[in-house]
This record gives C-alpha cells, sequence and structure tokens, in this order.
C-alpha cells in the first residue's frame, strides 16, 4: 500500500506513526523532491532516475571543494557562501546545507555577469547532482531537468506548459501534459496501481493532479488533511474520500487539571457564560487567530477567564501542553485542527450536539444536548474529582480513532475497496 503526498510535510510523519501503531507497513511517496528526502520517502523522481538502485548509493554529503568544474576554475569560501571563479571571475555561487559551516552543497546557481541566474544546480543526500533548473531573465523556471546518478537526462519537466518527458539513452520515450498522467505512469511502473491512497494537505493539489470526482476514482481512497479540502471533494461528487486523523505512538498523561481551552473564530460559544459561573474553579482559556469582539473581552474580567485574541504560536503550544480539557462549544467553523489536535494531546474533549465538530472521534458520553447544560456541569465537577473516571472517558476516546482505522483497514481485507 502505497501512500502519495504532494509535498513533504509534517502529515507524513503522522501518517508513518499510525500506520506503526497499527501494525501496517506502507510506502509514502511525494511529489516534490528536494534531494534530501528522509529514508522511507520517495518520489517519482527518485524512482525513475535511480529505478530501485538507491541501495547501491552510498549517502554521503558533497564538501564544496569536489564540485567538478572545467580545468584551472577554482572554489573559495566568500562568507557563508562559496564562490566558482574563472580567472577571477565569479561564475557561480555555492550555497550549503545546514548545517552552514560543515560546506556541504545544497545548490549552485550559475550567473552571467550582469548577475542573471540562467542555471540552478541541486545536489542530493547522495552528493549527487539530481537536478537542473535553468531560468528566464525574470528567474521563471523554463525547464527543470533531473539526472541519473551517471548524469544522463531522465525527465525533463516544462513548467509553462506542464509538459513533461521521460528519457531513455537521450531518446525521449513518454510525454505527459500533465502532472497527474506522470503520476498516473509512476504508478504502473513501479507496481502501485491497484492499491494507492492519495493524500491531499491543500486546495494546490486539486489543480495539480486535476482532480475531480472522475479523476478521484482512480486512487483506491483519498485522505484529506481537513474539513474544508474533504467537503469540496464532495461537493464535485467524489465518493471515496475520508479525513485523516492521526494517531501518536503515545499520549501524554492527563491529569484533570482545572484547565479548558476553546478555540473559536466567532463570539458564539454555545453556554459559555453559563459554564464560567457553574464551574467557577475551572480556568477557561479562550482563543481566537484575530481579535475578539467586546462580548469576549468583558469576559476577561472574570478570575477564571483569560483571552487570548490573535494567538501566538508559542502561547498556543502552551495551553495544548497545560490544559487537560477541550470544551468543542463554539459555533462555526473550527481553527487549528482544534478537535483533532486536542484528541492527539489527550485533552478529554467535551462539547454539545449543536456545535461539536468531529464527535465521531469523541467519547459519546462527553456530547450533550445544549438544555443539558447542568448536567454536562455536573460531569465535568465530577470528572475533575475523580482522576480514573477521566482516564476511561479517555480510553473510550482514544478507541474511536482505532475503530475507524479498524474498519478502514478491514475493508481492505476483504477486498471491498477502501
Amino acid at each position: 500500500m502505497l501512500f502519495f503526498f504532494d509535498r513533504y510535510t509534517e502529515n507524513v510523519g503522522k501518517l508513518q506513526e499510525t500506520m506503526h501503531c497499527l501494525g501496517q507497513e506502507v510506502q509514502i511517496a511525494v511529489l516534490q523532491d528536494n534531494g534530501f528526502l528522509p529514508v522511507g520517502v520517495s518520489s517519482p523522481y527518485e524512482f525513475f532516475t535511480y529505478r530501485n538502485r538507491q541501495e547501491e548509493l552510498a549517502e554521503k554529503d558533497l564538501f564544496y571543494n569536489f564540485i567538478e568544474l572545467p580545468e584551472f576554475w577554482e572554489v573559495r569560501l566568500t562568507g557563508w557562501t562559496g564562490g566558482i571563479f574563472d580567472m577571477g571571475r565569479e561564475k557561480a555561487k555555492i550555497y550549503f546545507k545546514e548545517p552552514a559551516e560543515k560546506r556541504n552543497v545544497q545548490r549552485v546557481e550559475w550567473h552571467m555577469e550582469n548577475g542573471w541566474v540562467y542555471k540552478i544546480d541541486y545536489y542530493n543526500r547522495y552528493g549527487l547532482k539530481y537536478a537542473s533548473e535553468f531560468l528566464d531573465t525574470d528567474r521563471n523556471v523554463e525547464a527543470k531537468v533531473f539526472y541519473s546518478d551517471k548524469n544522463q537526462e531522465i525527465v525533463v519537466e516544462q513548467p509553462v506548459n506542464r509538459m513533461i518527458s521521460l528519457l531513455e539513452k537521450g531518446t525521449v520515450r513518454n510525454m505527459f501534459d500533465s502532472y497527474d498522467d506522470f503520476i498516473d505512469q509512476y504508478l504502473k511502473e513501479a507496481g502501485f496501481a491497484d492499491e494507492c491512497i492519495l493524500f491531499v494537505q491543500d486546495e494546490k493539489t486539486f489543480e495539480l493532479l486535476s482532480l475531480s470526482s472522475q479523476a478521484g476514482n482512480k486512487w483506491t481512497y483519498i485522505l484529506f488533511s481537513d474539513d474544508d479540502l474533504l467537503n469540496k471533494y464532495i461537493g464535485m461528487g467524489g465518493k471515496n474520500g475520508g479525513r485523516f486523523y492521526a494517531i501518536p505512538e503515545s499520549y501524554r498523561e492527563n491529569h484533570a487539571r482545572s484547565k479548558a481551552l476553546i478555540l473559536t473564530a466567532s463570539d458564539r460559544i454555545e453556554k459559555l457564560e453559563y459554564l464560567i459561573n457553574e464551574l467557577p474553579d475551572m480556568m477557561f482559556h479562550i482563543a481566537a487567530h484575530t481579535q475578539v469582539s467586546d462580548k469576549l473581552r468583558q469576559l476577561a474580567e472574570r478570575e477564571n477567564v483569560k483571552i487570548y485574541p490573535q494567538i501566538s504560536a508559542q502561547d498556543l503550544k502552551m495551553l495544548w501542553n497545560t490544559c487537560d480539557f477541550y470544551f468543542d462549544i463554539n459555533h462555526y467553523r473550527e481553527i487549528y485542527n482544534a478537535v483533532d489536535t486536542a484528541h492527539m494531546k489527550n485533552m478529554l474533549i467535551m462539547g454539545f450536539h449543536s456545535t461539536v465538530h468531529h464527535k465521531e472521534i469523541m467519547a459519546d458520553e462527553c456530547i450533550y444536548a445544549e438544555e443539558e447544560c447542568g448536567k454536562m456541569a455536573a460531569a465535568i465537577r465530577e470528572l475533575k474529582g475523580t482522576p480514573d473516571l477521566v482516564q476511561e472517558q479517555l480510553k473510550t476516546q482514544q478507541q474511536r480513532k482505532l475503530e475507524i482505522w479498524n474498519e478502514f483497514l478491514q475493508r481492505r481485507e476483504n477486498g471491498h475497496g477502501i
């Protein structure tokens, strides 16, 4: 089973961790290849250029002094970069991979005397030049070439018209007028055409892969990183899509501390004032990604309320790690992938039927009707005083994600499609 991403992000790691928890061995491929993909992550470009011969190649860095140059040309250090010179005239700048003080090459930018960078050579984890970009005077990429370990041209891209060519011994063997067709060829030759799951992380993927309900049918299944993307696909008629829910290797400890987090994009938060009054020893941390209304600002005058307008990444990280309850009681859309993140942070998620955003990963006992707000407040008081009960609810909450993934895998095992 192959999971295909448009690019390498933290979602790749989350998926690998989830599959490991489920005891599943999977392969990962990404479209964008920077030459330094982690072990276990491949790309169509690496497949076509090296043809699964990566094990024959030793991973090594390319020290700047070992760049191949014409006779009598020289390399010099120029601060945190390097330079390639011919008769005292600089022909290219060398940029180093981090940590830069080791002087290992990441890319070389070739330029004319007027400063026009006309070509950029990229080097990879094998110390090989794996790609070159050819640029016009406005620094737009006119063509990008990927090379084999023998420095032969294998893949040629023309980004302007999205033409992609596969070469063999200098002769074009395949031409594609879209990335979608190029990836199709990769899946067939790599042996994944029958079972490949696409992971969509942003709207650009819809355009990049010409993704529609019909085009989506070639994928065994399509996972979406958030609801907006999934809903867009469903709105187009897609039927083989679902939301991605990550499972961590281990959950942090929940100590049932009297700290609750609410993330919101509006001031319409169901029964908020009631809960603040009924739970005076519960600290309510209410955060927004924008400025907040006067209605919320006034709540900050309460001793057990703290408001975070335009919350910083540092403050949000602190709240994820110190709050043990998440109240999913805000109307309208969620922000910061709040409910799934709260689940990953092992926070007990509670809310109302009219407000919860992802009831499928919540314990049923933690969802209340609006008119049962008194019952919800009483349950919170009991939970804060009974840590063992909190742990029981958390186990139920964790089980919900396992049930989703087990159903996913069971359908695959039974051959019914995922």
